[in-house]
């Protein structure tokens, strides 16, 4: 009989992760793709490679924060796809995952802003600098109401999530910083380095939610 509920059980569980690796597998291979069409082509054909790295990184914020706001608007789909208990949890949290999926999708749209204006780019530096700070700044505005509303246990997440972040930038980009310095790397182009604090942002709150057990399937 425990047998049989165990079964039971490791299927839910695999039916669970199955939807999400699939679509996450998806999008990810259409992402890198669009993105690479994209900079291969006449328009952007002077694009550096870490502008490419920019874009890409730019582009998955955007479509993760896209992807969890609608199905946080559809709680009876998002429920099948994001990792919660059920809809009404979904519906529960809606207003504070919407604010932080827009916030997501605005520093997403930021970074890509900011390596479309650089050296090969498609747009003015001075337009490029407004428009990405604009968009970082009001995103800021967006989370700031997000952790606000958010309870004790995300504030406490979100919390270690910035700590840890600070850490791995000191460690990565500070290191990095600290052998170019002294000619033993080549020096950090600032596209590089702001690519690096979205990657480094989105690892660390990936962390900080496993260790809270987040990240498994519920």
């Amino acid at each position: 009989m425990m047998t049989e509920e165990s079964g039971r059980n490791e299927q839910s569980v695999l039916r669970k992760l199955a939807v999400p690796i699939v679509i996450g597998a998806a999008v990810g291979f259409v992402t890198m793709f669009g993105v690479s069409k994209l900079t291969s082509g006449d328009l952007l054909e002077g694009l550096s490679k870490a502008a490419e790295m920019a874009v890409l990184v730019g582009a998955f914020y955007i479509l993760a924060g896209v992807g969890v706001g609608l199905g946080s608007l559809r709680p009876r789909i998002g429920a099948k796809i994001l990792n919660v208990e059920d809809v009404e949890e979904l519906e529960e949290q809606k207003g504070k995952l919407l604010t932080s999926c827009i916030a997501m999708a605005l520093w997403g749209a930021a970074l890509i802003v900011i390596a479309l204006g650089g050296e090969g780019g498609i747009i003015a530096p001075l337009p490029a600098l407004i428009g990405g700070v604009a968009m970082l700044v009001i995103g800021s505005g967006f989370a700031w109401v997000s952790y606000r509303a958010s309870d004790e246990l995300m504030q406490m997440l979100n919390a270690e999530a910035t700590v840890l972040a600070y850490s791995l930038t000191l460690g990565v980009v500070g290191v990095w910083a600290m052998a170019a310095h002294l000619d033993l790397a080549r020096a950090q182009e600032p596209i590089e380095m702001l690519t690096m604090f979205y990657v480094i942002a989105m690892l660390a709150t990936f962390i900080a939610a496993g260790r809270r057990g987040l990240l498994a399937p519920r």
